[in-house]
C-alpha cells in the first residue's frame, strides 16, 4: 500500500495528543492575555490543545497558525470562522474543512486559503503594534525568505525601535543569533535566553508589557513575580487564577 507523503504527515501530526501534565503550552498561554497573541508555524497540535483545556480559566491571547495546523479547520463560507477541525460553522452549520499546512518550499502561496491569508494579516497587524517581541525555537530559516521579510517590515514599519524589547528564546550562541536576527535590531537590542523560563513572560506572566514599560518610562523597577514550576497543570492553573482575581479588582474598581 502506498500512502502520499503528504496523508502521511498529516496523519502522523494528527495522532499526536498532548500529555496529562503541564507542559510549556500551558505556561506560555495562561502567562499571557486577551490582547496579546502567538503566532506559530508548527504543524503539531500541541498549541490548540493547550488552548482548548485552559480557556475557561482565564482569557488568553489570540493563536495564530501560519502554515496550517492538523487540528482547526475554518468555514470555506464564513471565512473568519474557524475551529476545532470537523466542527461546525457557527453562521451556517456547515462542517469546517481543513486548513491546508504550507511545506518547508522556498515560495509559499499565503493567499491561497482564507484562513492562512488571514493569520498573515494578523501578524502584520500585531507585529507593527507589539511594544515586545518574544521569539521562541524559531530559526528564521532560509525556505522562510518571504515570511521573515513579511514580519521584519511589519515590526519596523511604526517605529525605529528605541525602547521597544525583542527576546529570542534559542541554545545558539549570541552571535549567531544577532546576525540572524539583525534585521529586526535597527538599534541592537537583543536579549538572548535558553529557556522560557528566563523569558520575561515567565518573569511578569499577565504583565510583561507593563512590568517592561515601567522602567522605560518612568525609571522605576519591576518586582519579579515568576509562576511555580509544577507538573500538575491544576495548579499552574490555580496560580493563573489568583493574578486573574487581582485582573477582575482592577476592572470592577474602574468600572
Amino acid at each position: 500500500m502506498t500512502i502520499a507523503p503528504w496523508l502521511a504527515v498529516r496523519e502522523y501530526f494528527t495522532s499526536l495528543e498532548i500529555t496529562k501534565l503541564t507542559t510549556l503550552y500551558d505556561r506560555l498561554l495562561l502567562s499571557l492575555r486577551r490582547k496579546d497573541a502567538v503566532f506559530t508555524f508548527n504543524w503539531d497540535p500541541f498549541l490548540f490543545d493547550a488552548y482548548c483545556r485552559n480557556r475557561h480559566i482565564s482569557a488568553l491571547p489570540e493563536i495564530f497558525f501560519l502554515h496550517g495546523n492538523v487540528r482547526i479547520g475554518r468555514c470555506s463560507t464564513h471565512t473568519e470562522k474557524w475551529g476545532e477541525r470537523l466542527s461546525q460553522c457557527p453562521i451556517c452549520s456547515r462542517p469546517f474543512k481543513d486548513v491546508p499546512l504550507l511545506y518547508p518550499v522556498r515560495q509559499k502561496n499565503y493567499s491561497a486559503d482564507s484562513y492562512i491569508f488571514g493569520s498573515w494579516e494578523s501578524a502584520r497587524y500585531f507585529f507593527r503594534e507589539a511594544f515586545v517581541l518574544t521569539v521562541f525555537g524559531y530559526s528564521a530559516p532560509v525556505s522562510d525568505i518571504d515570511a521573515v521579510e513579511i514580519l521584519k517590515q511589519s515590526w519596523v514599519q511604526r517605529s525605529d525601535r528605541k525602547i521597544e524589547h525583542i527576546e529570542v528564546i534559542d541554545i545558539e550562541s549570541e552571535n549567531e543569533l544577532r546576525k540572524r536576527w539583525k534585521p529586526f535590531l535597527p538599534t541592537g537590542h537583543l536579549r538572548h535566553i535558553s529557556s522560557l523560563e528566563d523569558s520575561w513572560i515567565t518573569m511578569y506572566p499577565r504583565r510583561t508589557v507593563e512590568a517592561l514599560m515601567r522602567p522605560a518610562y518612568f525609571g522605576e523597577p519591576s518586582e519579579q513575580f515568576p509562576l511555580e514550576s509544577a507538573s500538575s497543570l491544576k495548579y499552574l492553573q490555580e496560580q493563573i487564577l489568583e493574578i486573574v482575581e487581582l485582573e477582575r479588582g482592577v476592572t470592577k474598581n474602574c468600572a
